[in-house]
């Protein structure tokens, strides 16, 4: 089935532009409402919305479910905003929109409208789609299992002005989860080590610069965010060289530019110690075809 989809070119084009900033935000949310409306009476009676400062969640789930998931965005929100200070950025007009869909097969009924046809996507549980207006989508879950995936698809849009690579968006989105549940899962031992070593080799590396391995359907994909989480917490001791080698990074080369810049080394030297001797390096044609 196919959704309703706003032309947010033409929406963008008709709200004035002389509008304060108060009265852009405002006809934002008009138009959000609008949309949602239409997207409700698509999906059936027992959706509804519900809002808060930040935040405006379409869902067919109780009440008690929509306060709570409200309270977590909110907290998610400002616990990343002020732990990546200088990095992440909440700017724009509007509210944060939040659709659940009641099952699985919505899920994807949904957010395959917005990949190409012929596009691989893998299964997932939420997804932030920064497309027309950035919104996010999750199927219908325990709250304790979608709280670290809403934390993860917050990051991202929170670091979606940035042109980065998509292992630091991915290292810093699983971080993230982490800080905003006061917990930490990473873990670093010689088993996980010899996974590493094993996997990577000089060729494969190149997937993980640029991008493809999170995608995999093998070991690679877990392999990948744990290998992004491990470099963005080696970098990140020094949050101001971090903060000024993440506002510089970008996706063309995989970050090897700024990282050369401000954290005088190349991409590459930082999997030695994890994957041994070897060409590490982001190669730059590559990443950039």
């Amino acid at each position: 089935m196919k959704y309703y989809i706003p032309d947010w070119e033409s929406i963008h084009k008709t709200i004035g532009k002389d509008l304060s900033e108060k009265e852009l935000s405002a006809a934002w949310i008009i138009e959000c409402e609008k949309w949602l409306e239409k997207i409700s009476s698509e999906l059936g009676d027992s959706y509804k919305t519900i809002e808060s400062e930040n935040f405006i969640i379409l869902s067919s789930e109780e009440d008690d479910y929509n306060q709570y998931f409200l309270k977590f965005f909110e907290f998610s929100r400002d616990r990343i905003l002020s732990t990546l200070e200088n990095i992440a950025s909440d700017e724009g007009y509007g509210k944060h929109v939040v659709l659940i869909t009641a099952d699985q097969e919505t899920y994807y009924d949904y957010i395959l409208m917005f990949y190409p046809e012929d596009a691989k996507v893998g299964l997932s549980s939420g997804v932030y789609l920064n497309s027309g207006y950035g919104h996010f989508v999750f199927p219908s879950h325990e709250i304790n299992y979608t709280e670290p995936v809403a934390a993860h698809e917050l990051t991202h849009a929170c670091l979606s002005y940035l042109p980065i690579p998509n292992w630091l968006n991915e290292g810093l989105a699983v971080s993230m989860e982490d800080v905003v549940l006061s917990r930490d899962y990473f873990e670093i031992n010689k088993e996980i080590i010899s996974k590493h070593q094993k996997y990577w080799n000089e060729e494969n590396i190149q997937s993980f610069w640029e991008g493809s391995s999170f995608s995999n359907t093998d070991e690679g994909q877990e392999l990948s965010y744990h290998l992004a989480q491990l470099l963005v917490r080696n970098i990140s001791h020094d949050y101001e060289q971090f903060t000024d080698f993440t506002n510089h990074a970008h996706k063309d080369d995989a970050g090897e530019k700024a990282s050369h810049e401000y954290l005088n080394i190349s991409l590459g030297d930082l999997l030695v110690g994890v994957l041994g001797e070897g060409e590490w390096s982001p190669l730059l044609t590559q990443i950039q075809t």
